[in-house]
């Protein structure tokens, strides 16, 4: 799963799908965010009719039959695998497919009962963005998007078994879009990204709580760990 990501760099995430997309984005009034968590709400590059749109939109999709719940599950991730598929997501898949602006993204590596953090980046800490699918807003709910996972690559292997598709400026334009994919498509764009475009480091664990927010989650470890490696 991914359930955690940094996006305090706005204005370069977003100017890199501009770019990308060879289309002008309006930057949202909003501040950076280092520890985005579901149920949080932030930018989200989507089509409006023809044109592609910064959005705010809140993480976690509800499945349509439990929006009358008052407390209904709240999905933050949808396997590439089978979200063409499965009635939660297939509609969101076929036809609302947005960009999510990251400049990284958080996992933790377990070791018997502690839980470790390590970020992963591009390297360089070049923005990107995430593949992600969305809802409208309906039924007292706002507009929300979930994260596409897909199997690991060989940085984030030795932490998890599941990584988000990232998306280059290559497979941007190709992924967002209010028409189906071919199953070959769909297939090529949510593969695991090169590992050789990535690179990670272990983080201190203030970032492992989720009310925390500013540059300190980016912060290392407090002291070293004790035969830790490195992953990229």
């Amino acid at each position: 799963m991914c359930v955690r990501y940094t996006l305090h760099k706005t204005d370069a995430a977003l100017g890199a799908i501009s770019r990308a997309l060879g289309e002008p984005l309006e930057v949202p009034d909003w501040a950076p965010r280092y520890n985005i968590t579901l149920t949080d709400f932030a930018p989200v590059v989507a089509r409006s009719g023809a044109a592609a749109a910064v959005r705010l939109m809140r993480w976690g999709l509800v499945p349509e039959n439990e929006r009358a719940n008052p407390r209904p599950r709240l999905l933050a991730n949808a396997r590439a695998e089978t979200v063409a598929s499965l009635p939660a997501f297939r509609r969101a898949a076929a036809g609302r497919r947005c960009l999510v602006p990251a400049n990284g993204f958080y996992e933790w590596l377990s070791r018997g009962t502690a839980k470790l953090p390590y970020l992963f980046t591009l390297r360089g800490e070049e923005p990107f963005a995430l593949a992600g699918i969305w809802d409208p807003a309906s039924d007292g709910l706002p507009e929300t998007y979930c994260l596409l996972t897909t199997a690991p690559n060989e940085v984030m292997a030795p932490v998890h078994d599941r990584m988000p598709v990232i998306l280059t400026a290559e497979t941007m334009p190709r992924w967002i879009g209010d028409q189906p994919l071919a199953p070959g498509e769909l297939v090529a764009l949510t593969r695991p990204i090169d590992p050789g475009l990535m690179e990670s480091r272990p983080l201190g664990r203030y970032v492992s709580n989720s009310r925390n927010q500013g540059p300190a989650c980016l912060d290392g470890p407090d002291a070293p760990r004790e035969g830790e490696f490195n992953f990229g």
